[in-house]
């Protein structure tokens, strides 16, 4: 072929190496794409390419930034893998609020006796008296039995939510926990934790006297029939009310951590509650919502196991003809002391399934905030366990690797034992 033909000035044809196509098409030469426009996926794993590495789970959840499934899903497989540790830790809180509330259900039911028996015989039980006198004590000494038994059981919930921690987060790196090691991880921080809720006893004190002396302030004012001042006691009144639920839900979320960084971290009271501020920052309305959905859940199921009892109470309890008041008021004892101790143990229930959860998400701000992922991972590895939990043979753990001391994110220093 004649070269002459087609002279060479300079440019190539398109079918020539590096030639320009007159279609537009880039020029011949190593394709970003494979076939059929598709990208092409450097995967240092080997996996097929599309597919992304799948994250580990050596124990109750994946060592990713959890989802509200995973929170929820892996609250109930920490309770089933520790049922020892969770269900013990639910029977002492519920054990604590049995023992008081029976107490002072029992010492009202016997006031209340006493003073049927009074009116029966003729006698004002209202009348001044050595008798009325030591029955009405009796039945005010009743009465705080029960908030004791009440302030109690908020204390022991409290040193739950931090045992559980432990749990949980042992859980997460594959470890199981029995009931003893669970307490003897703790060790003296029950001490902290005890001293964490003194501190929210005494906030809700202080607010409580606020409120009366507010409502002593308005029936001051009202007594001497001072209209300005009772008005502007009353507007003080609702502007306290407003103040303090919104200030106390909002306390309430950004301290919700404290219990669970004292007894992982070692930390004192102050310390777990600045801690717990700091986790939650940026998280606030995601904590709030959780916890208001879970709360939803556990109040609802509580109120089905709850209230068929209260029904059944009041349909078997001696209101007929030939029944006396005595008969009525120990029929009601013998169902009040049945549900109270039922309720009891329905609250430490759902006290305990909380704190999982509070523990979970104690564990995912950290995950997204302070790779705590690969806290987990080491402690996984320490124990040998696998990537995926769900495909493990391994039993025990504890007794192959030597982990029955290690909580995953504690100093080292932490303490053995209480």
């Amino acid at each position: 072929m004649d070269q002459n033909q087609y002279p060479n000035d300079g440019h190539r044809g398109p079918w020539e190496p590096g030639g320009q196509s007159p279609y537009g098409q880039p020029p011949a030469g190593p394709s970003p794409y494979g076939a059929y426009g598709q990208p092409l996926q450097q995967n240092p794993y080997g996996q097929r390419p599309g597919f992304a590495a799948p994250s580990r789970r050596p124990g109750i959840i994946p060592l990713t930034p959890l989802a509200l499934g995973d929170l929820l899903s892996g609250s109930f497989a920490a309770i089933r893998r520790n049922a020892a540790a969770v269900v013990g830790t639910a029977l002492i809180v519920s054990l604590i609020e049995i023992l008081v509330s029976v107490l002072g259900t029992t010492v009202m039911f016997d006031a209340l006796t006493g003073i049927l028996r009074m009116e029966e015989a003729g006698m004002d039980p209202f009348l001044e008296g050595s008798t009325a006198a030591q029955i009405f004590g009796s039945l005010f000494g009743s009465l705080a039995l029960l908030t004791v038994g009440a302030l109690l059981a908020g204390l022991a919930g409290l040193v739950a939510h931090g045992v559980l921690a432990v749990v949980v987060l042992r859980s997460a790196a594959g470890l199981k926990t029995t009931l003893g090691q669970a307490w003897r991880l703790t060790g003296r921080q029950v001490w902290s934790l005890l001293g964490l809720g003194a501190l929210y006893l005494a906030a809700t004190f202080i607010l409580i006297l606020l409120f009366l002396a507010v409502v002593v302030g308005l029936v001051i004012a009202a007594a001497n029939e001072d209209g300005g001042l009772a008005g502007l006691m009353g507007i003080l009144l609702f502007v306290l009310i407003l103040a303090s639920v919104v200030l106390g839900v909002w306390l309430y979320v950004k301290l919700l951590l404290a219990a669970a960084a004292s007894a992982v971290e070692l930390k004192s009271p102050f310390r777990a509650m600045g801690r717990s501020w700091t986790l939650t920052r940026g998280h606030w309305w995601r904590t709030f919502g959780i916890i208001l959905l879970v709360g939803i859940i556990v109040g609802v199921v509580s109120s089905i196991i709850t209230t068929p009892l209260s029904m059944i109470g009041g349909v078997f309890a001696p209101f007929t003809e030939s029944a006396t008041a005595e008969d009525v008021i120990e029929g009601s004892r013998i169902w009040m002391l049945v549900s109270v101790a039922v309720t009891s143990l329905v609250g430490a229930l759902a006290t305990v399934y909380t704190a999982c959860l509070v523990a979970l998400l104690y564990t995912d701000y950290r995950i997204r905030q302070e790779s705590f992922d690969l806290d987990l991972a080491a402690a996984a590895d320490a124990a040998g366990l696998s990537d995926d939990a769900r495909f493990s043979t391994v039993q025990d753990v504890q007794a192959a690797a030597g982990t029955d001391r290690l909580v995953p994110g504690r100093p080292p220093a932490g303490p053995a034992g209480s």
